[in-house]
């Protein structure tokens, strides 16, 4: 007996999918326009919202707790005789994240909304209930309202546009930037206290190696984390904006794909106003094979001591990458 085709699979409905990948891109220029606006006194952040001990963690360590428990360990499930063991799991690509958007400043901090978002529409918005009191009649006209009066369901990217444009315009968030730009010092009242040498690194790791190399030169930096190195272009436009005379170093890893990492930065920055140093693959290669056993948290809290150590021109000779970073500092 035959049995019709269920998948419904097609060209056309694949077309059908909407897609969210261009929100990442809507919220970074966004992030550039208000740097802009603001002449650097306020920016924006859009990135995912990461929570230690959520509920997903906890039931996975409950979960192997249980297998430890009861004896049961190494189970594996096959298809068809073919063992899904060594597999990658393909439900890591249909992710689920919760993003953030903030407007801030050194000082001050405030989260205009959070997404709920998969790789295809719909996504739901929560939005601080301020604002919602003030725009909530609106947003219904345009998003379809959830059973809680501050979220909505977006269905495509015209009607995220719609309410974003909303949001960024509500009395509220105008007001809270306004006030944020007053509690910024202006640019020529600051200009002696700008650093001379700025390094954009990707995360705390890459931070403490930096600065233990500039320890070891006697030379002064300053070190801004970015927390990842997509998130490095908008980092470099805040910096530039507020500060147009330091010279700027941005020094992130290629996680083993340097061209893409390159054409991925270098197409958001201006070339002109910053070096670029890409690690193949990471900032910790630099001192292999000494390293090579270190976690983590064992390679930071020895950091100091193995840079003190090492000798950075030998160093230099075999990566490239260290002798860009030290000649800046030396510069």
């Amino acid at each position: 007996m035959e049995f019709e085709n269920y998948w419904g699979i097609s060209k056309d409905s694949q077309e059908e999918l909407k897609y969210t990948n261009n929100i990442h891109k809507i919220m970074e220029e966004q992030c550039k326009y208000l740097v802009q606006d603001t002449n650097g006194k306020v920016f924006a952040v859009f990135g995912e919202i990461k929570t230690d001990g959520s509920m997903h963690v906890i039931a996975q360590n409950i979960s192997n707790l249980f297998k430890g428990v009861s004896g049961i360990t190494g189970v594996q499930e096959t298809v068809a005789e073919l063992s899904t063991k060594n597999l990658i799991n393909a439900n890591d690509m249909y992710f689920d994240k919760r993003y953030g958007f903030e407007i801030c400043t050194e000082k001050y901090r405030f989260r205009l909304f959070e997404l709920r978002m998969t790789p295809i529409y719909p996504v739901e918005i929560i939005i601080d209930e301020g604002i919602c009191k003030n725009i909530g009649n609106a947003l219904a006209r345009i998003a379809i309202q959830m059973e809680k009066f501050n979220h909505f369901k977006v269905s495509d990217e015209k009607m995220f546009c719609d309410v974003l444009q909303n949001i960024l315009q509500d009395k509220k968030v105008h007001y809270i930037i306004g006030e944020l730009q007053k509690r910024v010092p202006d640019k020529k009242e600051n200009e002696d206290c700008l650093p001379e040498k700025v390094i954009i690194c990707e995360g705390q790791t890459e931070e403490i190696v930096l600065q233990a190399i500039a320890q070891k030169l006697c030379k002064k930096v300053t070190i801004i984390i970015a927390n990842g190195k997509y998130n490095v272009p908008a980092i470099f436009d805040t910096v530039k904006v507020k500060n147009t005379k330091s010279d700027i170093l941005i020094v992130v890893d290629s996680d083993g794909n340097e061209e893409e990492t390159q054409k991925a930065i270098q197409e958001k920055i201006d070339n002109k106003n910053c070096d670029l140093v890409i690690i193949n693959d990471h900032i910790e290669d630099w001192f292999m094979p000494e390293v090579a056993d270190f976690s983590k948290l064992k390679l930071m809290q020895s950091m100091d001591s193995i840079v003190d150590e090492s000798d950075l021109e030998e160093l230099s000779k075999n990566h490239e990458s260290l002798a860009k970073v030290v000649d800046f500092l030396r510069e």
